[in-house]
């Protein structure tokens, strides 16, 4: 008698092609992957991740950045979405085969959840035709096999398409649907195939598009480059679909937008540089709640901190002191690390703050507006006729929190205080957005341009390190 109950595996379509048919290679390619990623976030998970899909030699270390910040998260279920390269379909097909098949062993389909997933998608057809040659689903399987272990289950879902409804259609379905131990994999490269310097450009708008979420205007841009075919690009983000289920979702479940690697192919084969594809990591995480350490200022108040910072430099002009307004709300009462940033035309032209202040929050932004201007060994005296050119920037600082390893740095939200005897420096949280800097090179610099120690001393545990944020604010 036939068994009926014999279990259908997809086999795996591109090993050997896109990464290793052979187990223990493919294993050291992903391990190294994974060793060579250092996260700017890491004492969380995102819940949505966009990796490409490319041959791993070209996008496989880009990737790793993705998943190994999807490894902390412990999740059970992960949903793979993609956008078919070999058939044109509407709607979503999801896979009807029991398990996937990589170099790397077995994974089983959640087929119970595609079930429940369908019955509130009624676009979702379950068919395992598409997917059985299709490779952007595929490559992303080695890397979860490795990351999240044998217990996981799949949902693949590929798009046929660029509807942007099935895209929101699909975001609503997943938003009823999944648990807290559920991850959204999304399948996607960006630009193809423009020179390097062009690529870097065009997915550097591409990926401020999907940070803030702007479904709209990724689909105008990509329709527009496909459209008109300018500079060799023949697409912005192949999986787009799948892009804007990830950016749909990310505001349902208030989500937000983080870059955790770029790259494109000319970076790691320097033959293709005239000739390119595109990568990002992007992680999606959970909005931290707000420190209960001194609250951030509103809008009236930051005017009226940059206010008294300015008048405060007027008044100096004039040789006298400026007197603080009466009737200040509470927070200006509050004792609180400031520095104050002046810049000129864009360029630095002083910059003096503290971390501990037995001021108040307005007397030590007062006290820091005359230091900045006047006091900064760096420059000259600010001049009378320079201070309309002037734009004041002001950064209030939290508390200092003492670390003990740098992996609780998140660079772009902590500033870092180094000390080691009585050397020390210190980069506000903006420094590392500015510089595009590592956390490596970040913490590289800090200790041996700004403190004046060994650059290695933070990795060698022989200095102290501080981490506190800042809420910055400008004039401009």
């Amino acid at each position: 008698m036939a068994n009926t109950n014999k279990q259908t595996v997809r086999q795996a379509a591109v090993a050997g092609q896109f990464y290793p048919a052979a187990k223990k290679e493919l294993e050291n390619m992903i391990d190294q992957y994974l060793g060579l990623a250092v996260l700017p976030i890491t004492n969380r998970a995102p819940r949505i991740i966009i990796a490409p899909h490319a041959g791993y030699v070209y996008s496989g270390r880009v990737g790793a950045f993705a998943f190994k910040a999807l490894q902390a998260g412990g999740f059970k279920r992960v949903i793979i979405i993609g956008r078919s390269h070999r058939r044109y379909f509407e709607g979503i097909v999801a896979d009807a085969s029991d398990m996937w098949q990589t170099p790397l062993g077995k994974t089983a389909l959640d087929n119970d959840f595609i079930r429940r997933l369908a019955d509130n998608c009624p676009n979702i057809i379950i068919d395992s035709k598409v997917h059985e040659n299709e490779h952007s689903l595929e490559v992303e399987m080695p890397f979860l096999q490795k990351t999240m272990g044998n217990d996981l289950k799949i949902v693949p879902l590929l798009f046929g398409s660029d509807d942007l409804s099935l895209a929101r259609e699909l975001s609503e379905a997943l938003a009823k649907t999944i648990d807290e131990k559920t991850a959204i994999v999304v399948s996607s490269d960006l630009s193809h195939y423009p020179e390097y310097q062009t690529a870097n450009k065009l997915d550097q708008r591409t990926i401020k598009t999907i940070l803030a979420l702007d479904t709209a205007e990724l689909h105008e841009q990509n329709a527009q480059a496909e459209r008109e075919e300018r500079d060799k690009v023949s697409t912005l983000a192949c999986g787009e679909p799948a892009v804007a289920v990830a950016m749909f979702l990310a505001g349902k479940l208030g989500l937000e937008g983080k870059l955790l690697k770029y790259a494109n192919s000319g970076d790691y084969s320097e033959e293709t540089k005239d000739r390119v594809v595109g990568y990002a990591a992007i992680g999606f995480y959970p909005v931290l709640p707000k420190s209960s350490a001194g609250r951030e200022l509103n809008r009236p108040e930051k005017k009226i901190a940059l206010a008294i910072a300015r008048k405060t430099i007027e008044t100096a002009f004039e040789e006298r002191e400026y007197s603080l307004p009466e009737g200040l709300p509470d927070i200006f009462k509050e004792k609180r690390g400031v520095f104050v940033t002046l810049k000129e035309g864009g360029m630095l032209r002083g910059c003096i703050g503290n971390f501990f202040s037995n001021f108040s929050l307005a007397q030590n932004i007062r006290e820091m507006a005359l230091a900045a201007a006047f006091d900064d060994p760096r420059f000259s005296p600010l001049e009378k006729k320079e201070l309309k050119n002037i734009d004041i920037e002001i950064s209030v600082l939290s508390p200092m929190k003492k670390i003990s390893d740098a992996e609780e740095i998140e660079l772009g939200r902590h500033g870092v205080y180094v000390k080691k005897g009585d050397r020390s420096g210190v980069y506000l949280p903006q420094v590392a957005g500015e510089t595009g800097w590592t956390k490596e090179q970040f913490l590289d610099s800090l200790c041996e341009e700004k403190a004046g120690i060994s650059k290695n001393c933070w990795q060698e545990g022989t200095c102290e390190l501080y981490i506190f944020t800042a809420q910055v604010f400008n004039e401009s």
